[in-house]
Order: C-alpha cells, then sequence, then structure tokens
C-alpha cells in the first residue's frame, strides 16, 4: 500500500482512514514524500506528473522487495463541491490510473478539513472548549467555502487553535469513538474514499 498527498498531515489521515476502513492495511502502508500537484495541471503536465509519482512508486517497491496492492493519493480540491468536481476528479483519476495501474484519487471537496466537519463528537475529544456550531451540523460540508476557517474560528474559538497538523489526531478520535462510519452530514469526495478503500480492500489486498 502506497500513500501520496500535499503534505505529511494529510497522508496521515489518509493512513488514519485506510487501517479504520480496511484493518488488513495495517502495517502496510508506506508513504512517498513528494508533493502532490495533480489537478490543476494542463494534459501534458499531468501525464508527466503522473508518470513521476509512479516511478517514485516502483523504485519504492524494488526498495522493499515488495508488489504494491493500490496506490490512493490525496489532494485538495481548494474549491466548493459542484458539477465540475467528479470531471476534475475523472481527468486525475484516468492519468493515474495510465500511470500506476490500481490507484485512487482521493480529491477533498472543498479541503481534507471538510471531512473532520462530519465528527464533531471527535472534535470536542480533542479539546473540551471545541463545538461545531449548529448550523454546521448535518449539512453538506463539501460546500461549505473554507471548513479550514471554520475549524480555527468557529470550532476552536478563543480555546487552543485548530492547526493542519491537528487532522490525523482528529480522525483517530473520531476512529476511537466508533463513528467514522457515521459521518454527521455528508461529504461526496468521504463517500468516494470509504468506497475506493473497500474496493482496494476485496480486491486487492491478501488476507
Amino acid at each position: 500500500m502506497v500513500v501520496a498527498g500535499e503534505d505529511r498531515n494529510d497522508r496521515l489521515a489518509l493512513r488514519v482512514l485506510l487501517e479504520e476502513f480496511c484493518p488488513q492495511m495495517a502495517g502496510r502502508i508506506v508513504e512517498i514524500n513528494d508533493k502532490v500537484r495533480l489537478h490543476q495541471a494542463s494534459d501534458a503536465n499531468l501525464a508527466a506528473r503522473a508518470e513521476t509519482l509512479a516511478s517514485k512508486v516502483r523504485a519504492r517497491a524494488v526498495r522493499d522487495d515488495t508488489s504494491v496492492a493500490c496506490v490512493f493519493v490525496h489532494e485538495d480540491l481548494d474549491n466548493t463541491d459542484s458539477d465540475a468536481y467528479p470531471i476534475i476528479r475523472e481527468r486525475v483519476q484516468k492519468a493515474l490510473e495510465s500511470a500506476l495501474g490500481n490507484v485512487h484519487y482521493a480529491l477533498a471537496v472543498s479541503e481534507i478539513e471538510a471531512w473532520l466537519l462530519l465528527f464533531p463528537d471527535a472534535l470536542s475529544a480533542i479539546a473540551a472548549s471545541w463545538s461545531l456550531p449548529a448550523k454546521h451540523k448535518g449539512k453538506d460540508t463539501g460546500r461549505l467555502p473554507d471548513p479550514k476557517k471554520i475549524l480555527m474560528n468557529e470550532v476552536s474559538g478563543a480555546g487552543r487553535r485548530y492547526r493542519e497538523s491537528d487532522a490525523p489526531e482528529i480522525l483517530d478520535r473520531a476512529a476511537k469513538l466508533g463513528v467514522l462510519d457515521r459521518p454527521v452530514g455528508r461529504n461526496r469526495s468521504f463517500d468516494q474514499i470509504r468506497v475506493d478503500v473497500a474496493r482496494c480492500c476485496t480486491e486487492h489486498i491478501r488476507k
């Protein structure tokens, strides 16, 4: 299992989801540390970037003397959900498939912080002063224009402010609370990653 993403926090957050939704992945996940920049690339650059990532994945497999079951690549859309989302995601997904084979492109709408807003109990468990305002509960978090700002200014407020490095811990806390499969609200990119993990787990992971 290989994970790639924009930064270490995002890769760690993705790792939490993979291991929770497919426990067989625990202990099998490695990371590619290079920053991912895909969805805004031109067609020519996209193919080249996908192939560069594929080369690094293959090199890591050779170094570890192993095969690669699946690759998960995370990136933030940095825009709200819309009819354009599946088109953008499919374009990158196809480029990655051409270069890598069994790959899943986790394009978060509007950013990975939108996933965190689906788990208000986990947010409150991180810090007693943290609370998700009622106006954001049960909503489509992919439609929120600035989830990170909500976390920093409305959830964490006057107490310890949300930091990007909190993302993996929040998802880990949601896993420990047993709520990762019971989001409060919806986000189609979060739904998609759950489907993709289940597919990889069923079709490509050796028991």
